[in-house]
């Protein structure tokens, strides 16, 4: 292959060659060619086990991690919620894309399901701790249960009747154009995001020679620092992508807010910081909420299977 074109790594769910193929389009209006390679990545091949139960880091991210590393490919592509708290020595994060709005929503096949009706019992599904923590807390009558796969396998046994409900994140739903079966949109205020959701994350090589270029060419500095300051938060806390950890940064004026915390798996504690600092100072504000959190749940055993 020709070393000018860039290889982008990326898992082959739709979802995640709908982001690569993002990527292509917004290198190749610069004039770079592109070819996209597909890499099998352990959480999509370990699909009925919980993903907080395979006790691996990085289950959607390692082995694109090491296609980079052993140069079959140039660049990843990752949602970046799904990316583990620390990096690679050798990795660097060259660029976020623009971000899409991060919150949860419900999707349904009836449009009369309804989370507000407590009188009717309801089954969710979702495949995270920290979505399913929250409706837990905010939502008793519900019941959670495990769900697995891509989103178009979700959304079949949803089909099939097997979950009245499904929680996922809005970025994903409206990518792959399934906005119609949205039956509620969640409020940050009370059901904050993952850390980095709704942002698409490119990650190279850190010698790498094109890794300025690419940076100057796809990055969204608004969501690059937000999200810096949401993984510096992650990182400091010493959580995982799939531990019950949320965070939000928002950009005002030139200032950033951060509003960021831990939940148990039962939903019955939860435990919130918000601050602002400079955009300058993004990624310290990130520790020092992650360490004020830390203190506050220090010696909690509701939080220590998670690492936190």
């Amino acid at each position: 292959m020709d070393r000018k074109v860039i290889r982008i790594g990326t898992r082959g769910s739709k979802l995640a060659l709908w982001q690569a193929e993002k990527v292509r389009s917004l290198l190749q209006e610069q004039g770079i060619e592109c070819a996209i390679v597909t890499v099998d990545t352990y959480g999509d091949l370990q699909t009925k086990d919980a993903l907080h139960r395979l006790g691996r880091i990085g289950i959607f991210t390692k082995q694109l991690d090491l296609a980079l590393l052993d140069n079959m490919v140039d660049i990843a592509v990752h949602s970046a919620k799904d990316m583990p708290s620390e990096e690679d020595n050798d990795l660097h994060i060259a660029a976020f894309l623009k971000r899409e709005d991060p919150r949860d929503v419900m999707l349904g096949m009836s449009e009369e399901i309804s989370l507000e009706n407590f009188a009717k019992p309801l089954t969710i599904g979702t495949s995270s701790l920290r979505r399913a923590a929250l409706i837990k807390r905010y939502f008793p009558h519900v019941t959670v249960k495990n769900i697995r796969g891509n989103l178009d396998t979700r959304l079949e046994k949803l089909k099939k009747g097997e979950y009245d409900g499904i929680l996922l994140a809005y970025a994903g739903v409206k990518r792959m154009n399934f906005s119609k079966y949205i039956r509620h949109k969640f409020k940050t205020v009370v059901f904050p995001p993952a850390i980095g959701q709704g942002a698409i994350a490119v990650s190279c090589r850190k010698n790498d020679p094109r890794r300025t270029q690419i940076h100057q060419i796809l990055n969204h500095q608004t969501t690059a620092l937000s999200v810096q300051a949401e993984r510096a938060f992650l990182r400091t806390l010493r959580g995982g992508c799939q531990t019950p950890v949320f965070g939000l940064a928002t950009i005002i004026g030139t200032e950033i807010e951060l509003k960021a915390g831990v939940i148990s798996e039962d939903g019955s504690e939860l435990f919130e910081k918000t601050g602002r600092s400079t955009q300058e100072n993004a990624i310290q504000l990130g520790q020092k909420i992650g360490e004020e959190i830390r203190q506050e749940i220090q010696g909690n055993q509701a939080f220590a299977r998670f690492g936190v």
